[in-house]
């Protein structure tokens, strides 16, 4: 992408303030702690290393007789991840694995869980690149509908639009009124619009209109610090609530779009702002 966006690896998601169990801990005991602390998963050591983890789905407050030998999981390569793995490879596993371990020299150094995905490392990493493609947006209409106003973009939200490029211009910090549509508002017009949602990379106006409800679902959440991963116990898609799978189908959309735009020639900034002021010290000759 032509501009640096933020990155996020699995060691800015993950918890580092690492708890462990004991391996002779009862499992009731261990179901209990888990509860109390809201942890999902907590490794288990024995021997003053790591041995295995349990995960809450794998014991109960009961007590069955059993040790917490007979309920924890090998701590095998296949849950480690590199602090370095990159956000969407992080996102990728999850769907499948609900739960992985950063490691150092015999002991477990982070925990990175679903609920993970709710932090701020995560929030950062999605706003940038949805305040890019909105910036990728503004350019497509601008280019491809510049009279917007005659899409089914609402009178309410027309005024809104107005009224706040009027403050700009009071201020002497005006951009195109399009600057100060919501990203609703940009959803209605691409929608709306063949050529527009063509050269985002979409085959019909429905699967516009739902991916990129999609996005404007996730940008709100986002903006209002709402949980990102509303449902961490199910990947099924028809469940309530995003999942970890749902949020990389999104992800997902937002890059593709970016790449079609970007290769369609749209580049924010590119443009001149026409009502952007002259400083005085510098006008034209």
């Amino acid at each position: 992408m032509p501009r640096d966006l933020y990155d996020c690896t699995a060691a800015e998601l993950a918890t580092h303030s690492v708890e462990h169990l004991d391996h002779d801990t009862p499992p009731s005991t261990a179901a209990a702690w888990l509860a109390d602390n809201g942890y999902d998963a907590a490794p288990v050591y024995a021997d003053d290393g790591p041995v295995g983890f349990i995960h809450k789905n794998d014991v109960t407050t009961d007590d069955d007789g059993t040790t917490l030998a007979d309920h924890l999981t090998s701590l095998t390569i296949g849950y480690m991840v590199s602090g370095d793995t990159p956000f969407t490879a992080v996102l990728s596993a999850l769907i499948e694995t609900p739960v992985y371990f950063l490691g150092g020299p015999d002991h477990v150094t982070g925990i990175l869980t679903r609920a993970d995905l709710n932090t701020a490392p995560a929030r950062i990493y999605l706003f940038d690149r949805i305040t890019y493609l909105e910036e990728h947006l503004r350019e497509l209409v601008l280019d491809t509908k510049p009279d917007w106003k005659t899409t089914p973009v609402t009178p309410e939200e027309i005024d809104d639009i107005e009224a706040r490029h009027e403050d700009a211009q009071a201020a002497n910090v005006a951009l195109e009124e399009l600057h100060y549509a919501q990203f609703s508002t940009l959803e209605t017009i691409v929608t709306n619009v063949e050529a527009c949602w063509e050269a985002c990379g979409f085959t019909t106006k429905g699967s516009a209109d739902s991916r990129l409800h999609e996005i404007t679902d996730l940008r709100n959440d986002v903006a209002h610090a709402n949980l990102l991963v509303e449902n961490t116990d199910s990947t099924d898609f028809l469940t309530s609530g995003r999942t970890t799978e749902n949020l990389y189908t999104t992800l997902e959309t937002i890059n593709d779009v970016l790449s079609n735009l970007q290769d369609a020639g749209y580049d924010p900034g590119a443009r001149a702002a026409p009502d952007q002021p002259t400083h005085p010290d510098n006008k034209d000759p």
